[in-house]
């Protein structure tokens, strides 16, 4: 067996370069999956001295370095199983009509890939011209309309995903041009801060003789996106994940989350310029991908985790699912009332609620509406550029 010792030492390879990329990452999925000490360094250093190329000797000792505790040692074997044994290729839905190709739903599907916004031939050579026989200013107002009006699990042609791009980039632009306008106190300005003014002049008996200001600074909204990926969802959380992946691409303060049974942060893999990493990334991610649902527990979880980092005065945080919850609806009303408290606004996009005749009888819903500020549909592109609006104006 080759050890590091026995290889060259000034010179790192390219196995050994992908090697150390593959410790860094588990070292960081260990820290998602609950890991508070994983040191990589200390596990890539432990490697290079034990070995790299025999499977077993890698397993005990990124185990002895790694784990911390007796719940993490039990762990371990389940979660480096996951990140460095080959499994079956994930799990994708597709969807499919008649006669027509189908959309690759899987998560790591919403990440860019090298054929967004480039428009396809269909193969004649005579293009899509307004003049082209057959009337594309006629044909094509109509199937734009029909394509608007489609709900999302029928999309099945890129064309109806270039469209949702093409709209949520408007968007995005958009919603980046959004200044909050705040006061703040400054040495200099325009506007007296009358309370700082009056405890100032307590030292002076009472006179004015110290002045403090207020300036206007402007400050864009911070957006906290949760995202439902549970079986209820499947079709239509790919969607929902190009919405995350545009907007994390466009604006800075953009934090994305999904959840089923357990909550997981997948900003980093979004923004992640390495495609096939970011694949892998999402691919991991989405170990639970169509299960149960627990929406309770998953914001309970984000608000013991994130929401001190993440909520202020200036946050509008958006969670995208149908409100099919296992878990009672006392656990929704308590992570609720917690978000709310430090938040500016909570929206709730909902696909069913595009469908005409709908009322959030779920007990998740209805638990859940005296704590939004909006409950928006968002089951297609008709009712998803109804909704963008209302996102702009509450956001402001």
């Amino acid at each position: 067996m080759l050890t590091a010792i026995q290889q060259d030492t000034l010179r790192i390879t390219p196995l050994a370069s992908q090697l150390q990329g593959r410790y860094l990452g588990f070292a960081g999925f260990l820290r998602a999956n609950g890991y508070k000490h994983a040191d990589a360094p200390a596990a890539v250093q432990a490697l290079a001295y034990a070995g790299q190329l025999d499977r077993n000797i890698a397993r005990w000792t990124l185990r002895s370095v790694l784990c911390k505790c007796q719940q993490e040692w039990r762990q371990f074997d389940d979660l480096f199983d996951i990140w460095f044994l080959p499994d079956p290729p994930p799990r994708r839905t597709e969807i499919r009509t008649s006669g027509g190709p189908s959309v690759d739903t899987s998560l790591a599907s919403a990440l860019p890939d090298h054929t967004e916004g480039v428009p396809l031939d269909d193969g004649s050579g005579s293009g899509y011209g307004e003049d082209a026989p057959g009337g594309a200013r006629s044909e094509g107002a109509s199937s734009q309309e029909a394509l608007k009006r489609t709900d999302f699990r029928h999309m099945q042609d890129p064309d109806s995903v270039r469209a949702l791009d093409a709209l949520l980039q408007s968007f995005a632009k958009r919603l980046r041009q959004i200044e909050l306008r705040r006061d703040q106190a400054s040495a200099r300005g325009r506007r007296l801060d009358l309370a700082r003014c009056l405890r100032r002049s307590v030292s002076h008996g009472g006179l004015p003789l110290e002045l403090a200001w207020r300036k206007r600074q402007k400050q864009r909204p911070r957006l906290i996106l949760l995202l439902d990926v549970s079986r209820s969802m499947s079709l239509y959380s790919f969607f929902y994940l190009r919405l995350a992946r545009i907007l994390t691409s466009l604006l800075t303060d953009v934090h994305c989350f999904i959840f089923h049974t357990r909550l997981v942060g997948i900003a980093q893999a979004l923004r992640d310029p390495d495609p096939v990493r970011a694949q892998e990334s999402l691919h991991l991610l989405s170990s639970g991908w169509a299960g149960g649902t627990r929406i309770g527990a998953s914001l309970e979880q984000f608000n013991r985790d994130h929401a001190r980092r993440l909520l202020h005065a200036r946050s509008c945080v958006l969670i995208a699912s149908d409100g099919y919850d296992t878990d009672p609806a006392d656990s929704i009303t308590t992570a609720l009332t917690a978000i709310r408290r430090q938040t500016r606004r909570i929206l709730w996009l909902n696909p069913l609620a595009s469908r005409p005749g709908y009322t959030p009888t779920s007990a998740c819903m209805q638990a859940a509406l005296p704590f939004i500020d909006g409950l928006l549909p968002a089951g297609n592109l008709a009712s998803l550029e109804k909704a963008l609006p209302d996102i702009l104006r509450i956001c402001r």
